[in-house]
């Protein structure tokens, strides 16, 4: 793990395309402009699966008769916006604490879903979809008593806040970030990238792809086994 400030950053991607050299510092213009650039190209990030580094798990308080919840920075749950949810699940009440996971719905599922304002104790499917600036949750059939929700996802890398604060940033993200900075700055201060920084980028983005890439349990569908079992060891 290796600490970066925004300046940093867009110093040495500056350096890479011949912007500045040695020890030049970018002129308080060049910063900005490269600063908006750099927390850019961290968003667009977000959007790939395999960027998303943090696996987190967060507890949704969900109220009698509310049905919709927001998500966002300072709104009703106030995290980051998902880019969607891995698993959702209610959590029993008693001890000990027992998760019953749910079916995370489509809008096409909360489309069709004849009884939209039906009730219930405890909810059955929760939809979520995201819009211009934030998330949101609707849950169904709408809740008739208190209870946590249990939303499962993963953490986009987040911006940097300012060109000055220190950001711990994990295995590979510091070069991806470096190289790819500068392909994101070439064109707009007129410079040429050459082909080895075009191909380290490349090689840098795919290893933090590769790191984050899921381990996943391998299954078999049951319409292939009838729904029997079968010994590896005795062939039966």
């Amino acid at each position: 793990m290796v600490t970066r400030t925004g300046l940093a950053v867009i110093t040495d991607s500056l350096k890479l395309i011949g912007v500045v050299a040695g020890h030049e510092v970018p002129t308080s213009a060049e910063q900005q402009d490269a600063f908006a650039r750099l927390n850019e190209l961290i968003d667009s990030w977000g959007t790939h699966a395999q960027t998303l580094l943090v696996s987190r798990r967060d507890v949704v308080p969900l109220l009698p008769a509310v049905q919709v919840y927001q998500i966002g920075p300072g709104l009703t749950v106030d995290l980051p916006v998902p880019m969607g949810l891995d698993a959702v699940a209610y959590v029993l009440a008693g001890a000990p604490e027992t998760e019953v996971f749910l079916d995370v719905g489509t809008d096409q599922y909360a489309l069709a879903t004849p009884q939209k304002l039906l009730t219930g104790a405890v909810p059955q499917t929760v939809n979520y979809s995201r819009t211009h600036g934030y998330g949101e949750l609707w849950v169904w059939p709408v809740p008739t008593v208190a209870t946590d929700l249990v939303i499962y996802w993963q953490e986009p890398l987040a911006a940097f806040p300012d060109l000055v604060t220190p950001v711990a940033l994990a295995a590979g993200y510091a070069r991806a970030l470096r190289t790819n900075l500068a392909l994101e700055l070439a064109p707009e201060f007129g410079k040429q990238v050459d082909v080895l920084i075009v191909q380290q980028a490349r090689e840098s983005l795919a290893d933090v792809k590769r790191a984050n890439f899921p381990m996943v349990e391998i299954g078999i569908d049951t319409a292939l086994t009838g729904g029997g079992t079968y010994n590896i060891l005795t062939d039966t």
